[in-house]
């Protein structure tokens, strides 16, 4: 089979592409993996290498190529790229798991060129007899974070089938030239304007920035992100979800409002903007496909001192509510409506990245954890909250931009955001700026 025709790039990639030459010492990926320990049996890399090169033939994303036609980028599939899990054996390295963490560092942090590198990399990391990481980078001009997600489960769900005995039935799903298709008829049509109208409501006389850096912007990209995680102990999750449920809302609507409060309180703003990825995908074929067209939208939140911990989750939730209905309106339209003109602005406030599974990452004869180590570019500060199931331990994950940033400040951001999150659990309708004065004064 050789290589199809070339085709355009959606809103999303064609923002990528543009990120991607901001700077000529930096590279946007996205990358992750699965942490795999045998139980009741060992783990079959070949069989589940068998699925994932099946799985990644059918969506693509892993053989996709860039080039340049009369000046405009352009993409196309070819079939005929070598892609495959590598082996990568540390099993007799002095420390294993820095072994590992220092190989998937010095690929995803590494530099690439869309134009002529294979676009994704996926490899089995053996750290124990036992234990296995399959690792999975991408470039986020071709990988979006949920594509990246669909590939995981692709190969999860072909493996456990192949254990099973079972056949995999194939969803329908789209190619991603239908993807692209999909994407430009949504900016020929009239839905795009209707989507226009609301978010140049929305980011009229949209508040600056608030920052938690004591140096100051740089706009200057790194992949080194200075990054510091938690484990939700189990006692602060269940309040977080008995909270939740008394709000009829989600416990993901009540971190990120708590992390609204901290950024408000932290970064001496009342008025706070803060940026929601969303998916961008609409249909079910779609979202079953692979490719690249995630969003980034501003989540304004005005006067978060004064509001209480109530109010603010059901400001979040309506906020969130609307980004979503009105999703697929570009990014670069939304910050020429809010006055922003700087191509190296890729954010309208810090990040806030909600990634609860719907379907649990579950392997037969294998305890799995998820780890998320590279969600692309990263102007400022972001917050990745995620549960790899319903049940599952929510992980909390803050990282910073290193130029502005050091180790130190992010570690103790994360330590002050988790204890006011307890405190403002145990004062849901107390002015959150009384509740932080309280937090500070203990």
């Amino acid at each position: 089979m050789t290589a199809g025709t070339p085709f355009g790039l959606t809103a999303a990639q064609r923002s990528m592409w543009d990120a991607e030459h901001l700077q000529d010492d930096y590279s946007v990926t996205v990358a992750h993996y699965l942490d795999i320990r045998d139980t009741d049996r060992s783990l079959d890399r070949d069989l589940f290498r068998v699925g994932v090169r099946e799985g990644s033939r059918l969506l693509e994303t892993a053989y996709s190529r860039f080039t340049v036609v009369d000046g405009e980028p352009r993409q196309y599939v070819d079939l005929d790229l070598s892609f495959d899990v590598v082996d990568i054996d540390l099993r007799d390295e002095p420390d294993p798991l820095a072994a590992a963490d220092a190989w998937m560092a010095a690929d995803h942090q590494g530099l690439m060129d869309v134009t002529r590198d294979a676009v994704a990399i996926s490899a089995f990391i053996r750290v124990a007899d036992d234990r296995t990481y399959w690792y999975l980078r991408g470039h986020h001009i071709a990988f979006d974070g949920f594509s990246a997600l669909t590939c995981l489960h692709e190969g999860v769900d072909r493996y456990n089938a192949a254990v099973r005995g079972e056949e995999y039935v194939v969803a329908p799903r789209a190619t991603l030239a239908e993807v692209i298709a999909d994407d430009e008829k949504y900016l020929a049509g009239s839905r795009r304007a209707v989507d226009e109208q609301h978010w140049r409501a929305k980011v009229a006389d949209l508040p600056a920035p608030v920052s938690l850096s004591r140096r100051g912007p740089t706009l200057r990209y790194t992949a080194d992100h200075v990054v510091c995680s938690r484990t939700m102990d189990t006692a602060l999750q269940e309040r977080t979800s008995a909270v939740a449920a008394d709000m009829n809302s989600s416990t993901a609507g009540v971190l990120a409002a708590a992390f609204a409060a901290y950024l408000s309180n932290a970064g001496g703003r009342d008025d706070v903007v803060l940026t929601l990825p969303v998916t961008g995908r609409a249909t079910a074929k779609i979202k079953r496909a692979g490719g690249m067209v995630a969003n980034m939208l501003p989540v304004r939140l005005d006067g978060v001192g004064g509001r209480t911990l109530t109010s603010l989750v059901e400001a979040v939730t309506l906020e969130l509510t609307g980004c979503l209905r009105h999703q697929r309106f570009p990014f670069a339209d939304i910050a020429r409506a809010a006055g922003i003109d700087d191509p190296r602005v890729t954010a309208f406030g810090p990040i806030v990245n909600l990634v609860f599974f719907d379907k649990p990452l579950a392997l037969e004869g294998a305890d799995v954890s998820y780890q998320i180590l590279s969600s692309g570019i990263l102007q400022d500060l972001r917050v990745n909250l995620y549960q790899a199931g319903a049940g599952l331990p929510i992980v909390v994950d803050l990282h910073g931009n290193s130029t502005m940033y050091g180790r130190e400040e992010i570690d103790a951001h994360l330590e002050a955001f988790l204890a006011l999150l307890s405190t403002l659990l145990d004062m849901p309708d107390a002015p959150i700026a009384e509740v932080a004065g309280a937090l500070v004064s203990r």
